[in-house]
């Protein structure tokens, strides 16, 4: 579609939904974590982040502004780091028509993340709920990339007591991503063989690297690692032993999409994909943890800050910076590799559908039937 088209529909979800369905919502700029390949980097926060972290009340000021979330994920940083996590969760839920929320970690510390994990659970027992575990190569690639000592063992760890906890809790789903750099492009099999014996028939989130980096060096990776990864995960679908998300009704439908998305990737990596129709902006936005709204991870062009619109995201997300921004990314045909915006994305551009309907029948051949959850403790 032309981006005149493009543009009419994304100003026009914005003012009739009001708020983004899907969010992501950084609520720490703390990581335990010094990644190489990350460009959430020291430099990159001086330079972006000028206010203070939001409060819980700020946070649940803003919740009163949004009608419905589809999908939160709450990141950082590391979201499980900020102590009152679990009290976040629970207001966004009771406040928004939360459908599912996500939690993306290192992994770090197995102990709290066990902890606040259940307690989730157990509060918004009706929400779909995940975790995502980063796992980006085997013990030495892994350690070197993340520049923390037992990293490897304390993930692997926390992806084993996640899916114990899986067995009791029905709308829960444990996932692992891998984001790929030149640090571990030389080892993707290898990876997919610790990933599918620590989280068997689980989604495998491939991501490929994006941004202005910490070690720059991440850069320098081939296409051909990621086709592996997507080829590997491929075999596995064929096998019947990749399951992909679940803990929901649109789990697999997810996964289909997840799988569509890897080839619209591919052709990006090639140089063969053209862009337009991004709907950052639209049906997805961004909101760091000093308030900043953006439309996408990629792009530093601000919407504004909800300190400056008394924390009413829909006024800011329909205000005329937002409209400019919603714009410009059609008139350049903005595309990228960002997995999140690729997502939504999707879902305004029909040439897609057909893959993702080809995908989800191909899953609904494959996959082995779900297991009975066994009695909480």
């Amino acid at each position: 579609m032309k981006a005149s088209i493009y543009k009419t529909l994304t100003k026009s979800l914005a003012r009739t939904l009001r708020t983004p369905p899907y969010l992501i919502l950084f609520l720490s700029n703390n990581c335990w974590m010094k990644c190489r390949h990350c460009w959430f980097s020291d430099e990159w926060k001086e330079t972006w982040l000028k206010q203070p972290t939001l409060t819980y009340d700020e946070l649940s000021q803003m919740a009163d502004s949004i009608r419905r979330i589809v999908f939160l994920s709450l990141t950082g940083g590391e979201a499980f780091a900020r102590k009152d996590v679990v009290d976040i969760t629970e207001m966004f839920a009771r406040k928004t028509k939360l459908y599912r929320y996500q939690i993306p970690t290192s992994g770090y510390k197995p102990d709290l993340i066990l902890s606040k994990a259940e307690k989730m659970l157990r509060i918004n027992r009706d929400i779909p709920f995940r975790v995502d575990v980063s796992l980006d190569g085997t013990k030495a690639v892994h350690e070197s990339i993340r520049r923390i000592p037992h990293g490897y063992e304390r993930a692997l760890e926390t992806i084993r007591e996640l899916n114990r906890l899986k067995r009791y809790y029905k709308h829960f789903d444990v996932g692992v991503i891998t984001t790929i750099s030149s640090f571990n492009q030389h080892e993707i099999p290898q990876i997919a063989n610790v990933v599918h014996s620590v989280n068997p028939g689980g989604e495998w989130m491939v991501n490929i690297i994006r941004g202005e980096v910490r070690d720059p060096s991440s850069n320098d990776v081939r296409s051909d690692s990621y086709i592996e990864a997507y080829q590997l995960i491929r075999q596995r679908v064929e096998a019947g032993s990749y399951k992909g998300h679940g803990g929901h009704g649109t789990a697999k439908w997810l996964s289909a999409k997840n799988a569509a998305r890897r080839e619209i990737i591919i052709r990006t990596l090639q140089g063969t994909c053209s862009g337009g129709g991004c709907a950052a902006g639209s049906l997805g936005g961004v909101i760091y943890a000093d308030g900043e709204v953006k439309a996408c991870e990629m792009l530093n062009d601000s919407l504004g800050n909800l300190r400056d619109f008394n924390f009413d995201l829909g006024t800011l997300w329909n205000a005329s910076a937002a409209d400019s921004v919603r714009a410009w990314i059609q008139d350049t045909r903005c595309h990228c590799t960002q997995e999140c915006f690729l997502s939504v994305s999707m879902l305004i551009q029909p040439q897609h559908w057909p893959s993702i309907v080809r995908e989800r029948l191909r899953l609904a051949q494959r996959h082995p039937g779900s297991k009975a959850m066994e009695q909480a403790p």
